[in-house]
């Protein structure tokens, strides 16, 4: 379970200095535009559509990186004021959960590439799957994450508590 764990890991490193640099070339594209725009007078054609883009593919591989590292939102409460080996089996249980939805996403997503495929964007003339590609590509990743969370939960004795989880405590001490 560790090498699964260990392989998904190595998969987030890469793919979190990919969306390092998603970011810096979304920040340049609308730095660049804003010059061309206000001081030349000229705007670019294609800077809106590309930083648009990138932005999807910044939170769809975003997403995963988030997901793994425990930073998605989530309702704490309820988890947090259950005894550790019930609030392991619902965090397992909510990760079931979330691997059918990636499946779904992951599914559609694909059946989605498949019918934009034909189309191309308006200033890129890109074909639009390739934008609509992070759709499967983010739910393959979250998927793969949701395992190695669910075999990080297995294999440890204990889930960690959250900040939540120390504001109840400190209101039952009062």
């Amino acid at each position: 379970m560790q090498t699964v764990i260990k392989w998904i890991d190595a998969i987030n490193k890469v793919v979190g200095i990919i969306v390092g640099l998603i970011l810096a070339a979304m920040s340049v594209i609308i730095i660049a535009q804003i010059f061309s725009r206000f001081l030349f007078h000229s705007p670019l054609t294609w800077s809106e559509e590309v930083a648009r883009y990138l932005m999807v593919y910044m939170v769809f591989l975003g997403a995963p990186l988030a997901l793994r590292q425990h930073r998605m939102i989530a309702i704490e409460v309820v988890a947090e004021s259950v005894g550790a080996k019930a609030r392991k089996v619902l965090k397992i249980a909510t990760m079931l959960i979330s691997i059918v939805f990636f499946i779904i996403l992951l599914v559609q997503g694909n059946d989605m590439m498949g019918i934009v495929g034909r189309q191309h964007s308006a200033a890129l003339g890109i074909p639009m799957n390739i934008p609509y590609m992070a759709i499967p590509i983010g739910a393959a990743l979250m998927l793969l994450n949701a395992v190695a969370v669910i075999l990080e939960f297995l294999t440890k004795d204990h889930v960690e508590t959250s900040e939540v989880a120390e504001v109840l405590k400190k209101g039952e001490q009062l």
